[in-house]
């Protein structure tokens, strides 16, 4: 099988020119455009990075006034802090029906899995509980 895609070099006085395939110039081409791409991309991204914006909140006291931020935030933490101790406890209690299953089957490794999913139901409901050491307070 001949390979017809190879460049061939021919000598015109000094200079040296190359017959190029054109599907490897329009590769080249496009190799080119791409890395002038991903180039302006990557410094907009950079740059915007770069740029700071800064933001301030009112704090008023008041029935119509702006809600205090961090007062919201404990808000909206001890929200999401119930559902996912709630689904923590959901988890620990199907893993201990698959460990009374896995008892009932004298399976070892599925025995394993159970009280690995019983464990990890109640970590989750733990650290759920556990806010104010991480400086939350729900």
């Amino acid at each position: 099988m001949e390979n017809n895609i190879t460049t061939t070099l021919t000598v015109e006085g000094n200079q040296q020119t190359t017959k190029r395939n054109p599907i490897a110039r329009f590769f080249s081409a496009a190799n080119r455009t791409r890395k002038k791409i991903v180039t302006s991309i990557t410094t907009m991204v950079t740059m915007a990075m770069a740029t700071a914006v800064t933001a301030f909140a009112e704090e008023t006291a008041g029935e119509g006034g702006v809600v205090d931020g961090e007062a919201a935030f404990n808000q909206v933490i001890g929200f999401f802090a119930t559902w996912i101790g709630r689904i923590g406890l959901v988890v620990a209690f199907v893993g201990g029906i698959m460990f009374a299953l896995a008892i009932k089957n004298d399976d070892a490794e599925a025995k394993t899995r159970g009280l690995m999913t019983l464990a990890s139901g109640f970590v989750v409901f733990a650290l759920t509980l556990s806010l104010d050491l991480f400086g939350i307070t729900a």
